[in-house]
């Protein structure tokens, strides 16, 4: 008997679906309106205090982060308690740690789809059941909360939300979120909800302000805050008992003492956030409009920045063709006549390669 034999077989059997952020291509020449980052790139107090850091490398960061906690209640404005943030490598970082306590063989998962594809890949190599509720096309992909809370069933372990919904930037607002993590509560199912693109969308919609022992809300500092290069994010885990199957499987220093202190910088800079909302919001609806004489549209919040799209038979050569980079609908398990578009910083460039 050979070594893959010894091999988890749910991980050799698996076939990635996604992957995008590897084959976006490095070529100045294309308009980048791809990977999920924010384009008004990042905070000007962040880059001013990254210029004047003066940290000593050979010493290991704070293994609490304590810091960044503190700053983190006190932009949740008392939401959240210290005990309740697990700081992570990127959002990511977080979920890998929640589908490490949480999964086992034949777990099985509910999502929507399309989703988030490498949340969906990494629970599935551990072992996970993946089903998902099907978003129809004839329906502009709309979430529908009824359909979720109708689909609850005891046999799941977990409900995993993206939220604002990725790739089609739809966001359900807290009240509906309530109600499906209170069915969920009743059903025994935990709720994962992944907010790494939520900086978009006002904090007060946020599932980190809900107080529920079945609830876990993931963040990310990559989008909204425009710290992707920093790979830092948290989750809130407001149930002490869950808190403690967290920590069993958290590794000391998920990230350095330079991300811990821009991000305590970024969370600081609320004009930068209001201000990125506000343009997103007025260049989205610019391409949209342009877009909508020849496309169709999915159902999306108008300052997320990202939407579904689909029209001809390969919508992502299409746009290729005229130097616009987007995100294949093969990354999410449909194929090349849909894309995801990230908006650009600017809508009159996207415009002009498209006359």
């Amino acid at each position: 008997m050979g070594w893959k034999s010894k091999i988890r077989k749910s991980l050799l059997d698996l076939q990635v679906v996604g992957g995008y952020a590897d084959k976006v291509m490095a070529n100045e020449s294309f308009l980048d309106c791809a990977l999920g980052t924010n384009p008004f790139g990042t905070p000007e107090g962040v880059k001013k205090k990254l210029k004047k850091l003066d940290i000593d490398l050979s010493k290991y960061p704070d293994v609490h982060y304590n810091i960044l906690k503190e700053e983190l209640v006190n932009y949740w404005e008392g939401a959240v308690k210290e005990d309740d943030l697990f700081i992570c490598n990127g959002s990511m970082g977080c979920f890998e740690k929640v589908n490490k306590f949480t999964i086992q063989d034949g777990t099985r998962i509910l999502g929507v789809s399309p989703q988030y594809p490498r949340y969906v890949s990494d629970a599935t190599a551990l072992g996970a059941i993946y089903e998902s509720i099907k978003l129809k096309e004839e329906e502009y992909f709309e979430i529908k909360v009824d359909e979720i809370i109708n689909s609850l069933d005891r046999k799941y372990t977990l409900l995993y939300l993206d939220n604002p919904h990725n790739p089609t930037g739809q966001f359900l607002r807290l009240k509906e979120i309530t109600e499906i993590v209170d069915e969920a509560e009743k059903k025994g199912i935990l709720v994962l909800v992944d907010e790494a693109y939520e900086d978009f969308v006002e904090k007060k919609e946020s599932a980190v302000n809900l107080n529920y022992n079945n609830l876990i809300v993931i963040r990310s500092f990559s989008k909204g805050l425009g710290l992707a290069s920093m790979r830092i994010g948290y989750a809130v885990i407001k149930n002490p008992e869950l808190c403690e199957l967290y920590k069993k499987v958290d590794l000391p220093f998920p990230v350095s003492r330079i991300s811990e202190i821009l991000a305590v910088e970024a969370l600081k800079d609320f004009k930068f956030v209001r201000n990125t909302r506000k343009m997103i919001a007025q260049i989205k609806q610019k391409i949209m409009s342009a877009l909508k004489k020849e496309f169709f549209i999915s159902k999306t919040h108008p300052t997320t920045p990202i939407f579904l799209l689909w029209g001809k038979e390969d919508t992502y050569q299409y746009f290729l063709r005229r130097g616009i980079l987007t995100v294949s609908g093969s990354a999410f398990g449909l194929n090349n006549s849909y894309v995801r578009i990230r908006i650009p910083r600017e809508a009159d460039e996207f415009l002009r390669r498209l006359s």
